[in-house]
């Protein structure tokens, strides 16, 4: 994260309570990189300026927060477009693990002070990257794992219709592919829906 600025979006009720977030994050700080800092007060248009701004990480400072409040940042958390940091004087039962459900990066119940808010956003960011990779990776195992799917599924209609070997089916879907400047998968999709229409 060196080379690059990170945009961070700060909230709280009031500008008291932004105000060590931003100090925090902002002042005596060196060989992290630079820093890009938006701090706002009261939280009803939030998830509106996160995707406006498109931040890397919304950090909250709660106060005596509402479970309105929270459950708009739970979905903000959810949304998975940034880090969600949050740090709250308490906490009721239920809500760290509520937190923690949403993906919450990070929540930090009674530590709010300056010298810690960088340290602590820099690994939830880390943990949010970290999480995001494995995301991706499951993702495209399943799109993979969905394709040979659908693969096998449409060889097997062309070695059932043509009398092809396997081979021969395979070759065929990746000819076709080819030709039409479309992935083997589209080929196979395109092949078992029009086996699918009846006459």
């Amino acid at each position: 994260m060196a080379n690059k600025t990170l945009s961070i979006l700060v909230a709280g009720p009031d500008s008291a309570s932004t105000r060590p977030l931003v100090e925090g994050l902002t002042e005596g700080v060196s060989g992290t990189g630079n820093i890009r800092v938006t701090a706002v007060e009261g939280f009803a248009d939030l998830t509106a300026r996160a995707a406006a701004l498109a931040p890397d990480a919304v950090v909250a400072a709660l106060g005596d927060a509402d479970r309105t409040t929270l459950d708009g940042l739970f979905r903000l958390a959810r949304s998975g477009g940034c880090a969600v940091v949050l740090f709250a004087d308490r906490a009721e039962p239920g809500v760290t693990a509520a937190a923690v459900e949403a993906g919450v990066a990070s929540f930090v119940v009674d530590g709010l002070r300056p010298d810690r808010v960088r340290p602590i956003v820099d690994t939830a960011l880390s943990r949010f990257a970290a999480f995001e990779t494995l995301k991706r990776e499951r993702d495209e195992a399943r799109t993979q794992l969905a394709e040979r799917k659908l693969i096998e599924r449409a060889k097997g209609i062309l070695m059932q219709q043509k009398s092809l070997t396997e081979e021969q089916a395979y070759t065929a879907l990746r000819k076709a592919a080819m030709r039409q400047g479309r992935r083997i998968a589209d080929i196979a999709q395109s092949i078992i829906t029009a086996s699918q229409i009846e006459f």
